[in-house]
C-alpha cells in the first residue's frame, strides 16, 4: 500500500463579513446563510510512493498549506478521503509545545511525549539531537535565552532525529543560517534515500529542484500539473511571469608581484576570519595560516551585491618543501551544492616553490554573478 493516498479531496471554508454574521447564522439554525463559501481545495487526487519526496508549489492562496494541514490531521476535509500510513511528523509549526522556561533538553522530552514517543525512545536519541543542533551550553539553558535561529535548530533537530516514516514540511527550511540549511537539506535527502516519504511545500523553486523526486503545481485549490520537478517548476515560473536567473560564471585569479608574493601577512593575521573550530584536512605540508576577505574598497566584509567582487587574501605557510603549490576556492549554495570552483592551478597561474617555513599570500578575486542568496565557501 502506498504511504500517502488522496482521493477527491475538497475543503470549504465559510467566509463571514464580520464575526457577528456567524452568530446570526447560528441563531437561525442555518436556515439563513450570512457567509460566502470559499473552496480552498477542489477534487485533489494523488498518491506518493515510499521513499519519494513530493514537492508542492504554487502561488499564495493556491491551497498548499491547507492540503498539508489536512494530511497532518490539523484540519478535516469537507469531502473526499485520504490515507496516511506510517509514523507521521509534521514541521508545519516548528517548536509547537515548547515552553520558554524549560531548557532545550527538557523541552525535547516534553515534545516527544506529546508526539507519542516514550521517554526511553527520546533518551536513546538525545545525544544525536544535541550534536545536530550544535547549541553548546545553551542546550541546557531556558528557551527564553535562545535566539530565533537557535530555537529553529532545536526544533528541527528533534524532528529529523525521530526518523519518521512520513515527513511533512511547510517552508520550515527557509529559516536559519546557510550552514544549518545545508545540513538540514542533506539530512532530509538522506532520510528520503532511506525510504522516508516526504511532502514538501515551498515557494523556493531551487529547494523543489534539489530535494524533490516529483512535484505538483497547485492553482486556485486544484492540481494544475504533476511531473518531474524541472517541468513543474518551469510551468510555475511561466505562470507567474518569471524566469529563473542564470548562475553565470565567476572570475578568479591570484594577484601580486611577479613571484605571487604580497608583503602584508601581518594585516591578514590581524583581520583573520579563521578560528580553531573550523575543520582542516589534508597532509598539512602546507597550511592556511590566516584568511582575510575585503571588498573593492579594502573593507572587511562577507557581503557582495550582484556583479560586485570580493578579494580573498590567503596566507599559507609551508611545513615542508613544496613544489608547484596551488591555492583554490569553492563556493556552495544553501543546499550544499557546489556552484563554483577554481584555483591557481586551474587558471594556469604558477606560484613559487616553497621551502619549509616559507609564507606566501595569494589573493583570489571573485566577481559574484550568481543568484541572490546566502553562500558558504571553502579555501584550500
Amino acid at each position: 500500500m502506498k504511504p500517502v493516498v488522496v482521493k477527491n479531496l475538497s475543503k470549504k471554508f465559510k467566509m463571514y463579513p464580520t464575526p457577528w454574521y456567524r452568530g446570526l447564522e447560528w441563531l437561525t439554525m442555518g436556515k439563513k446563510q450570512f457567509h460566502e463559501p470559499f473552496w480552498a481545495l477542489r477534487d485533489i487526487n494523488f498518491s506518493v510512493n515510499k521513499g519519494e519526496c513530493l514537492g508542492i508549489i504554487g502561488a499564495n492562496g493556491a491551497g498548499k498549506s491547507t492540503l498539508l494541514k489536512i494530511l497532518s490531521k490539523a484540519l478535516y476535509p469537507t469531502s473526499g478521503t485520504f490515507s496516511v500510513q506510517g509514523r507521521v511528523l509534521s514541521l508545519l509549526e516548528l517548536g509547537t509545545g515548547f515552553h520558554a522556561d524549560l531548557t532545550g533538553r527538557q523541552n525535547l522530552y516534553n515534545s516527544a511525549a506529546l508526539l507519542g514517543f516514550s521517554t526511553d525512545f527520546i533518551k536513546d536519541r538525545i545525544g544525536i539531537i544535541e550534536d545536530f543542533a550544535e547549541l553548546g551550553d545553551f542546550f541546557d539553558r531556558p528557551l527564553r535565552q535562545y535566539s530565533s535561529g537557535m530555537y529553529i535548530r532545536l526544533a528541527f533537530s528533534m524532528f529529523v532525529s525521530l526518523r519518521p516514516e512520513i515527513l511533512i514540511i511547510d517552508e520550515a527550511l527557509s529559516v536559519g543560517d546557510v550552514f544549518f540549511q545545508q545540513k538540514s537539506f542533506a539530512i532530509i535527502k538522506e532520510m528520503v534515500a532511506g525510504n522516508t516519504t516526504c511532502l514538501f511545500v515551498s515557494h523556493d523553486t531551487n529547494a523543489i529542484l534539489h530535494l524533490c523526486t516529483d512535484a505538483i503545481l497547485m492553482k486556485d485549490g486544484r492540481i494544475d500539473s504533476r511531473g518531474a520537478p524541472q517541468d513543474v517548476v518551469s510551468r510555475y515560473l511561466a505562470s507567474v511571469g518569471s524566469r529563473k536567473k542564470s548562475t553565470g560564471t565567476m572570475i578568479s585569479k591570484p594577484t601580486g608581484d611577479a613571484n605571487g608574493k604580497i608583503d602584508f601577512p601581518d594585516s591578514i593575521r590581524q583581520h583573520n576570519i579563521i578560528n580553531d573550530s573550523l575543520s582542516r584536512s589534508g597532509a598539512h605540508g602546507m597550511v592556511i595560516e590566516a584568511l582575510r576577505v575585503t571588498d573593492c574598497q579594502g573593507r572587511d566584509v562577507l557581503y557582495a551585491a550582484m556583479e560586485e567582487s570580493l578579494s580573498f587574501h590567503v596566507l599559507v605557510r609551508a611545513h615542508e618543501d613544496i613544489c608547484q603549490p596551488s591555492v583554490g576556492i569553492e563556493l556552495f549554495d544553501r543546499f550544499g551544492n557546489r556552484v563554483f570552483a577554481s584555483g591557481t592551478g586551474r587558471l594556469g597561474q604558477r606560484l613559487p616553490d616553497l621551502v619549509n617555513g616559507d609564507e606566501l599570500v595569494v589573493r583570489l578575486d571573485l566577481t559574484f554573478n550568481v543568484e541572490v542568496g546566502e553562500y558558504s565557501f571553502g579555501i584550500g
